[in-house]
């Protein structure tokens, strides 16, 4: 073997048994929280495999449902790869909600003032906007951690709010819609608006999404920066020894995962609601944690479980109409899966 090739391949493999066991346990992890939802909807008078039944045809149910789905799945699945990456490394970057909307104001600003008439050209300027803002905004955090050693958590945690506030006072006033009654932001130039397919209602972007699941799975595991990102996660001091800066690849995974939180967000505004818009997140960032957990820090396994997740969120509303239920059950099956999956990671270690 080259040395080139040393340097491409993971320092470990884990054995077969281990894979499958971290599989079986996510797998049950998901089961088990199904179980407590269907209890829950017990608890709440309804019927468990009516209620399930009504989740799964409102996200497959028609082209337009499914189309549905995978819009919440975008932005959940671009965050979860990049949080995914940052995790790897022990940086723990809880900011993606902050950085989505740092990217949907840039890439909007781009999108409303740039005066371009070349439709593919005024996309590509707002989405290199939005990742640069998102970027911008957990390079922040990751200065702060490189340099004087402030907890990312804490410091991502808070710039959330910032971050919302700012969009906040940006759309209800210099970029508010002129003659708004309700407070909503300017439109997007026409031109600027991501191509939606026909039948399944559903903005390009989510090509894109899909794009950036091979491409995070190479980086992570084919790469000398992955071999890295894993050597400081593994073992901070013994990467150190190694001579990999640590302060550096701090940055490095705040910005990439800030710059993916920022693409999510100017997709959000460039795909789904073409304006400057309040509501683009329903809290996504935070929810993009749990995918990321879900899916093991793994690209596959955060494809999966971004499609999971938009399931239960796009099915659950269906359920909640349908069958009468309250969509706080919905909500709540992510949360203890999570619980599920901690236990099992704690047993699996003895």
């Amino acid at each position: 073997m080259s040395v080139s090739q040393a340097a491409t391949r993971p320092l470990w493999l884990p054995p077969q048994s281990r894979r499958l066991r971290a599989g079986l346990s996510s797998l049950g992890a998901v089961l088990l929280s199904l179980v407590v939802g269907g209890v829950l909807v017990l608890i709440a008078g309804g019927e468990p495999v009516s209620a399930y039944g009504a989740l799964i045809d409102g996200a497959f149910g028609s082209p337009y449902a499914i189309g549905q789905m995978l819009v919440l799945a975008v932005p959940l699945l671009i965050m979860g790869l990049g949080l995914a990456l940052a995790f790897r490394g022990r940086v723990y970057n809880v900011g993606a909600e902050g950085q989505l909307f740092m990217g949907a104001l840039a890439g909007g600003v781009v999108a409303i003032f740039l005066p371009v008439a070349f439709d593919p050209l005024l996309i590509a300027a707002s989405i290199f906007a939005g990742m640069a803002a998102g970027a911008a905004w957990g390079g922040i955090v990751g200065v702060l951690r490189a340099r004087w050693g402030v907890n990312e958590v804490i410091t991502s945690l808070l710039l959330n709010f910032v971050a919302i506030l700012i969009f906040t006072y940006c759309v209800r006033r210099p970029l508010r819609a002129p003659g708004s009654p309700d407070l909503q932001g300017r439109s997007i130039d026409p031109n600027a608006a991501l191509p939606v397919l026909p039948d399944l209602a559903v903005h390009v972007g989510v090509f894109l999404a899909i794009a950036l699941v091979p491409l995070a799975a190479y980086l992570m595991a084919r790469t000398p920066f992955g071999m890295r990102v894993r050597m400081l996660g593994f073992n901070a001091e013994a990467a150190r020894a190694a001579g990999v800066s640590s302060r550096r690849m701090v940055m490095a995974l705040m910005l990439i995962s800030g710059g993916l939180a920022g693409l999510a967000g100017v997709l959000q505004t460039l795909g789904v609601s073409e304006r400057l818009d309040l509501g683009i997140s329903q809290g996504y960032g935070f929810t993009a944690i749990v995918v990321a957990l879900l899916g093991r820090l793994n690209a596959t396994g955060v494809l999966l479980a971004a499609v999971f997740i938009a399931v239960l969120q796009s099915g659950g509303q269906a359920m909640s109409v349908t069958e009468g239920l309250p969509y706080a059950i919905v909500l709540a099956i992510p949360g203890v899966f999570v619980v599920f999956l901690l236990i099992a990671d704690r047993l699996a270690r003895g």
